[in-house]
């Protein structure tokens, strides 16, 4: 079967082009390794880290790091990070914010544009198996598209398995009143997770330029997750449960569907939007808690639900106002109902000396109504110098009834102003600063005085958490700049700066009530966040027969924070990450074979959450690689990952003077083998 390959700007050009300072990632980027969750996918992007499921930019997360699909919010309940790469078209890092999307985007955007209606008809399947820790994940994919004269239509879908198993050990020590404890801990978790993917897409192309666009998205899922844990107990009295075991049985839907209308006028042209979407995550969670004499004593059963409903609208005209200047005006709005129930149900013996049980119904209701209105100017002041300047006034509204009523309201002022310069005497160096108003809203579900409780062995380091109906919007300036060199076709370096002061940070409060240590986030002061950012992709010929093309990629993120208010040292935000950096090199060789490595390297931090308690992460070190080559006319490609087996440790320290605690874990990352075949036909 014919091979065809159509290259469009490089992701280096369209850069370099981009008034407002984005990185575009295409899809042969998100699929070079082959991974089947977007989170994979971008490890490897400048200034981008992972924690957990958590897709991080500047080391920032915890909704500092704003998430859209298609320009929108993403849901609430939807775990982003595991989206499919094979669903979306490219995705769009913006570190500084653009009138036109919401401005809660303190540490940037990543913006997530689902797949296209192909230009063409085509059909391509795509099967592939990840090994790993003795388990198998097969993953199955399949897209089609056809094109009849103004009508393009078609689906991706996905549907894939996931199996994995994560071994960590715990060491615990604590002090109370001069008396110390020491545990081992040992946990063996499993989890496999089956999911069901779909982005259909339908286009008509109109007279005199115009179309109408519909897009959807279709995500099932379903979690089976289960662990033991066993304490050997060292020296002192053994926690609540030094036996336990849990499993946790998660269902989770999302339906999205979006139309967009564009209509070309003589002097400008309007897009008009309308979406609608609806998400649901079900879950039933089982916890047996054995005591040290062998007796069960907790049986704990947790239902829990929570269903979201979104409806948003928008709309965008630019025109040419005079010579120079593309103004655009707008509006953007949504409408978000929440509904979250959690009912916990203790079972065990009772009688004297026997511990708590609880029965708790904690059921809330939110609503969300946001409504945005825009306008910018993107001014061509000279051939060397472009400006894009903005403002965007944005309404918030967020109310919670059921457990404990709450309501909050925001109005924020974002300007917006970014200039790109070209050097003297240069067409090839260029000079970006950007300056943006931005803010962080609470989420509804910190919002609600509910009490979540923790299973067992409940203290400064595993405490019961608590919302706070007080919380304020968190409002934030920042400055970016950035200096870029494109001093050869598709090659590019990039040394860039970013400021910001934030105020009313939320933090985390920790106190002891009846016994119980809880925990409550709360507005406490002024964070100052900055970092530096390298980033280099050098394409070279390599001297060998048949002339082999390779490109070096590295980049470098430095991130500093310090929350004034709250003591050092390792008064950090958010749980930064301080450093992250990638090294890589990708070969183009002859036949159509094509091989490429990878290092990664993020820093250990710790984090000081309260006086008395600190967070620590250690150090993440990857290694992986990949072959690609025509096979049985498709292309099969065979990717290793996780290669230096590395450890990862991480825990927590509680020190107050009079009580101290302190929980320290492991856990050691598996070597990973995926073969991948893709067949395509046009």
């Amino acid at each position: 079967m014919q091979q065809v390959e159509v290259r469009g700007p490089g992701g280096s050009q369209l850069r370099r082009d981009d008034a407002v300072g984005r990185i575009v990632v295409g899809r042969d980027d998100l699929q070079r390794y082959g991974e089947t969750t977007l989170a994979d996918a971008l490890k490897r992007q400048p200034g981008i880290s992972i924690v957990g499921t958590e897709i991080r930019m500047r080391g920032l997360g915890g909704g500092y790091t704003q998430i859209l699909i298609d320009g929108q919010p993403a849901p609430a309940n939807f775990d982003i990070a595991t989206l499919s790469p094979e669903l979306i078209e490219r995705v769009e890092i913006q570190r500084s914010a653009q009138v036109d999307a919401s401005a809660q985007s303190v540490a940037g955007s990543i913006n997530i544009i689902l797949r296209k209606a192909a230009g063409a008809s085509r059909r391509t399947a795509k099967l592939s198996a990840d090994r790993q820790a003795g388990e198998t994940s097969p993953t199955a994919t399949v897209q089609w598209m056809e094109r009849s004269g103004a009508v393009g239509y078609g689906v991706t879908a996905t549907a894939s398995e996931s199996r994995s198993r994560q071994q960590t050990g715990t060491d615990e020590r604590t002090t109370d009143a001069g008396a110390t404890s020491l545990r081992r801990l040992e946990d063996d978790d499993r989890n496999r997770t089956r999911r069901l993917s779909a982005a259909p897409r339908a286009d008509v192309k109109l007279d005199g330029g115009n179309s109408l666009t519909w897009q959807g998205l279709v995500d099932l899922s379903h979690v089976d997750a289960r662990g033991v844990q066993s304490e050997t107990t060292l020296l002192g009295a053994p926690t609540a449960s030094p036996d336990s075991n849990w499993r946790g049985v998660f269902k989770n839907w999302l339906v999205k569907s979006d139309l967009s209308w564009m209509q070309r006028f003589e002097t400008g042209k309007l897009t008009l939007k309308a979406g609608i979407e609806a998400n649901h995550r079900d879950g039933d969670y089982l916890f047996h808690g054995i005591d040290a004499q062998g007796t069960p004593w907790l049986n704990r059963a947790v239902d829990s639900r929570a269903y979201e409903r979104r409806a948003t609208t928008s709309g965008k005209y630019l025109a040419p106002l005079m010579a120079g200047h593309d103004i655009a005006i707008g509006w953007d709005a949504s409408d978000v109902r929440r509904e979250e129930g959690r009912h916990q149900r203790d079972t065990g013996p009772l009688g004297p000396g026997s511990r708590p049980l609880y029965r708790l119904d904690q059921d809330y209701n939110a609503s969300v109504e946001q409504l945005a209105l825009f306008a910018q100017d993107e001014w061509s002041v000279s051939p060397r110098l472009q400006a894009y300047l903005g403002l965007r006034w944005e309404g918030l509204d967020t109310r919670t009834w059921g457990a404990g009523d709450a309501a909050t309201a925001s109005r924020v002022w974002s300007p917006v102003a970014q200039v790109v310069w070209k050097l003297p005497d240069s067409e090839r160096d260029q000079l970006r600063v950007a300056l943006a108003r931005t803010y962080k809203a609470p989420q509804p579900r910190d919002l609600v005085p509910r009490r979540y409780t923790v299973n067992s062995d409940n203290g400064p380091t595993q405490p019961d958490y608590q919302g706070n109906p007080s919380l304020r919007p968190e409002l934030a300036w920042g400055l970016d700049a950035a200096l870029e060199s494109y001093f050869a076709r598709d090659a590019m370096v990039s040394v860039s700066a970013y400021v910001r002061r934030i105020q009313d940070v939320v933090q985390l409060r920790l106190w002891q009530e009846d016994g119980v240590w809880v925990s409550s986030p709360a507005n406490g002061g002024v964070a100052n966040v900055h970092g530096i950012e390298v980033d280099a992709r050098v394409p070279f010929k390599v001297v060998v027969a048949g002339g082999s093309t390779a490109e070096l990629r590295a980049n470098l993120s430095r991130n500093w924070s310090r929350v004034e208010g709250l003591a050092g040292p390792d008064n950090r935000l958010g749980n930064q990450a301080p450093l992250t950096a990638n090294a890589g090199l990708d070969l183009r060789m002859p036949q159509g074979v094509t091989a490429g490595t990878n290092f990664r390297f993020v820093g250990g931090w710790r984090a000081r959450t309260s006086q008395s308690l600190v967070q620590e992460t250690g150090v993440v070190r990857e290694l992986e690689a990949y072959a690609s080559w025509p096979a049985a006319g498709g292309r099969l490609r065979v990717t290793l990952a996780n290669l230096l087996q590395s450890t990862r440790f991480f825990g927590q320290r509680y020190d107050d003077g009079l009580y101290a605690s302190m929980r320290l874990s492991a856990g050691t990352q598996r070597p990973l083998i995926r073969i991948q075949y893709e067949i395509q036909q046009r």
